[in-house]
């Protein structure tokens, strides 16, 4: 049964990001949580996650409908997934984009049961503009992307068969 709105989805998109951060990060601590009706900074401050990560974070005022964080002793990573029971628009790329640029996660999805709209679906595969998934790229490594995928809501899990993202080599890692 299709989702009746985007807030029923953020359960099981927790629980499938928790599996996902864990499996690629087994020896830190991962925490997973809705953060749809809160900014990310409040989050942090909230629950005490603020140990290693940049000093700008108290600026942080986005809110992003779930947020991952992966915890070692030296480094915080996130991971941010951002939710949509509408197909994909470019305006959806751009909201989880922007956010991204802002805190630079690791790993940065925007889903869908309907997965990416037609329009989007031509701008990123037919005219190759993946580009504009780009949100980051520290020196010597590959650029960080925004994948955009459509969510099984059976297997309660993205589709790994059809997700776009800008680094096609990171595909194979996620």
């Amino acid at each position: 049964m299709p989702y009746a709105s985007e807030p029923e989805m953020y359960r099981p998109v927790c629980e499938w990001l928790s599996v996902f951060l864990k499996g690629r990060h087994r020896l830190a601590d991962v925490n997973v949580f809705d953060a749809s009706r809160s900014s990310l900074a409040k989050l942090i401050k909230q629950n005490g996650l603020d140990q290693n990560l940049p000093a700008e974070w108290p600026s942080w005022d986005i809110h992003v409908d779930v947020v991952g964080f992966v915890i070692t002793k030296t480094q915080t990573r996130l991971a941010f997934v951002e939710c949509k029971n509408v197909p994909i628009r470019l305006a959806h790329v751009s909201q989880i984009l922007i956010y991204s640029k802002v805190a630079k996660p690791e790993y940065s999805f925007v889903v869908s049961p309907q997965g990416a709209s037609d329009s989007l679906l031509a701008l990123l595969v037919t005219f190759g503009r993946i580009d504009v998934l780009e949100y980051y790229q520290e020196s010597g490594t590959l650029p960080r992307s925004v994948v955009v995928a459509r969510w099984d809501e059976f297997a309660r899990s993205i589709d790994y068969g059809a997700m776009i993202t800008a680094d096609a080599n990171r595909l194979g890692k996620l």
